[in-house]
């Protein structure tokens, strides 16, 4: 099996080029020969490249890519993606992410495992723990393996090999205007136009494909001051998996499944419905165009209901799965409308409170002043 090529992406950051490379020195190898790709966006700041050449790298060869226009973040990720070419199969690092000891393994176990797998169209090492532009946590379910699959197109430590990598980019040739899609999220469409991710994520929805994901996160993310923000942030911490260990990994088909926005697919089965006839949205972020017949949320809607459940295990999934009773979780059917409707005034509370726990009222009073007044400045 070929080695994945480690492709560090950087522009202006010395600093932080300096902090992955010293991660990636730390690191764990069982493995001899691995390439390093350093790619530097031009921006007038040579310390940056002094900074890769000045770096030692003892598990292979070593290649510095100065470009010497500006290519934007897009343009450059793009770029690196066609290394694959080259090398076979990449890992992309952009310069504000800190690596586990384990990445390396991690990397080469999932694309031995799911390299060649049609529905597979990447590989993730950052595990968020919030569901996407949401404030909501994210609690995937366990069923005794190391990972699980999401339409998710990560930007925070992705591989991609040849094959992925192929498909993708010929995909990407043919939709350089995203046109309005009411299954993704509104938000993702309306990235900016240097952002990659924005066209991988529509890419992974419209082919029905996924990244894999481990359940203990290989990267994190110092959210340094950059080309999507203007100033460092601990918010995109991830909590770092620092050890060592062999990956169980499902049969794909059998593997748990989560869509972009983070709810669960094929809970169809447990509620004995068609899976064409079904939408899930726990959360109530998904755009109601996209809904279908029957109606799977903890928001309150104006169509019959059909069965309910609490919202009380965690994950959420587990409640339907294991058919807890309650009144927090409906079931509807959107066919019909209910005329005794009334819009629910603590549905945020609850969310609240299910993904945090108690709340301190005070502290989130004088958070979402503090946010504002940030704002405002």
């Amino acid at each position: 099996m070929e080695k994945i090529a480690v492709v560090v992406v950087g522009y202006n950051r010395p600093d932080s080029m300096r902090r992955i490379l010293n991660s990636l020195a730390k690191a764990v190898y069982q493995e001899k020969d691995i390439p390093l790709v350093i790619s530097i966006d031009h921006s007038g700041i040579e310390e940056v490249a002094q900074v890769a050449r000045e770096f030692q790298w003892n598990y292979g060869s070593k290649e510095v890519i100065c470009h010497k226009e500006r290519l934007g973040l897009r343009k450059h990720i793009i770029s690196c993606g066609d290394l694959t070419e080259k090398y076979g199969a990449v890992m992309i690092l952009e310069d504000d992410l800190y690596v586990s000891p384990d990445y390396y393994n991690y990397a080469m176990s999932t694309l031995k495992k799911y390299g060649e797998h049609p529905k597979i169209a990447g590989i993730g090492l950052n595990t968020k723990r919030e569901l996407l532009e949401s404030p909501y946590p994210f609690f995937p379910r366990h069923t005794g393996y190391d990972v699980y699959f999401q339409q998710f197109a990560t930007s925070w430590g992705q591989v991609w090999n040849k094959r992925m990598w192929n498909t993708f980019k010929e995909w990407y040739e043919a939709h350089q205007v995203l046109p309005p899609n009411v299954h993704m999220p509104v938000s993702v469409l309306h990235y900016p136009e240097s952002s990659w991710a924005k066209f991988y994520q529509s890419y992974v929805v419209e082919k029905d494909k996924y990244y894999v994901f481990s359940y203990d996160s290989l990267t994190t993310n110092f959210g340094d001051a950059g080309e999507h923000f203007n100033h460092s942030s601990s918010a995109f911490q991830s909590l770092l998996f620092y050890g060592k260990k062999e990956y169980r990994m499902p049969e794909f088909e059998d593997g748990v499944k989560y869509d972009i926005y983070g709810e669960p697919v094929g809970l169809s089965a447990y509620l004995d419905l068609p899976e064409e006839e079904f939408t899930c949205d726990f959360w109530g972020r998904k755009q109601e165009a996209s809904y279908k017949r029957y109606l799977l949320t903890c928001c309150n809607k104006p169509y019959k209901k059909i069965k309910q459940y609490s919202m009380c295990m965690k994950p959420m999934e587990l409640n339907v799965i294991e058919e807890i009773p309650g009144h927090d979780i409906t079931l509807y059917d959107t066919s019909k409308t209910d005329t005794t409707f009334v819009p629910d005034k603590k549905e945020r509370i609850r969310f609240l409170e299910y993904g945090y726990g108690i709340i301190n009222g005070r502290d989130l009073l004088k958070w979402a002043i503090e946010r504002i007044l940030q704002k405002i400045r």
